[in-house]
């Protein structure tokens, strides 16, 4: 277990100070990745990351993950060539296909069924690798390859990520049938074996075989684990959202609920010889909960 990774998000800071505090708190806490999403009425992700990349000298910077309807090809290797360069060689650049229908809109993006925007994420991470791979680009990043992550839960999504990523990014996130675009349960144990056989078999056909992430949506530990999904699943429920049931939290591996660190250590260790998963990420709120797993996982 002493070689898994784990990240944590940049995300709810007030301020510069703020921003900074959490980077330098995140690589102290025993983080290996910090990560920072891409969403329109939020900060810039590259921004936030230079930032962060000044006051920290080990922890690794992931966008997490970038919309490809946001990016140029061209523009996106120059940014993720500059954020390289500037760290010393720290970039994870992630990149997925976008789910916000209202930010596309309002950027005046266009938002095709969702074969066409993993065809088009397909194309922007291939054209991205060709021009961070190149040796003439300017500025040159220091890391050859540059890592590049792509997320997602679908079918569609995971065949992209399984030809073309260095890591696949495991959302747990699907979209619930006959919803709103954006409305989403967690994936399930089984969907989870079926979906994770997709990739090895796909990757496989390509000669690949990229690092499993999984995005643990909730880390709470000093409760019992029925207790806590009984209180998420009755406040999911409140919001409109009653198919996150009880068993269905106690069943996904997209959230991890225990009594003790060294439990919750001990539940990635079994997940892992099930599925492979090596890096484990969250969101900010339950970065200090994860902090304590990774310590006990590595004891």
């Amino acid at each position: 277990m002493a070689d898994l990774r784990f990240g944590v998000s940049l995300a709810g800071w007030s301020d510069g100070p703020a921003l900074l505090a959490a980077a330098r708190t995140a690589e102290r806490a025993g983080f290996d990745t910090v990560t920072v999403a891409d969403h329109l009425g939020h900060t810039a992700p590259f921004a936030v990351l230079a930032a962060a990349a000044a006051v920290t000298s080990r922890v690794r910077l992931r966008t997490y993950v970038l919309d490809a309807y946001f990016w140029n090809p061209a523009l996106l290797a120059r940014e993720a060539a500059t954020l390289d360069l500037l760290s010393g060689g720290r970039l994870e650049l992630g990149i997925g296909a976008g789910h916000m229908r209202h930010e596309h809109v309002d950027a005046g993006l266009p938002f095709p069924a969702v074969g066409e925007r993993w065809a088009h994420t397909a194309a922007v991470v291939a054209e991205v690798r060709r021009r961070l791979a190149d040796k003439s680009h300017v500025p040159a990043p220091v890391q050859q390859p540059v890592p590049m992550l792509v997320a997602g839960m679908g079918e569609r999504a995971l065949r992209v990520a399984a030809e073309h990523a260095d890591i696949v990014g495991l959302a747990g996130a699907v979209q619930v049938a006959g919803r709103p675009a954006g409305t989403f349960t967690l994936t399930d144990t089984a969907t989870t074996d079926e979906r994770v056989g997709l990739v090895r078999e796909v990757a496989a056909a390509h000669g690949r075989a990229p690092e499993l992430d999984v995005l643990l949506q909730q880390v709470v530990l000093d409760a019992d684990p029925e207790e806590t999904a009984t209180g998420a699943s009755r406040e999911a429920t409140e919001h409109g959202m009653g198919w996150l049931t009880p068993e269905l939290l106690l069943d996904t591996p997209f959230v991890l609920f225990a009594e003790t660190a060294e439990d919750a250590a001990a539940e990635l260790a079994r997940r892992e010889r099930r599925w492979g998963v090596r890096s484990w990420s969250t969101h900010a709120p339950w970065g200090p909960a994860l902090a304590r797993v990774a310590a006990a996982a590595r004891n």
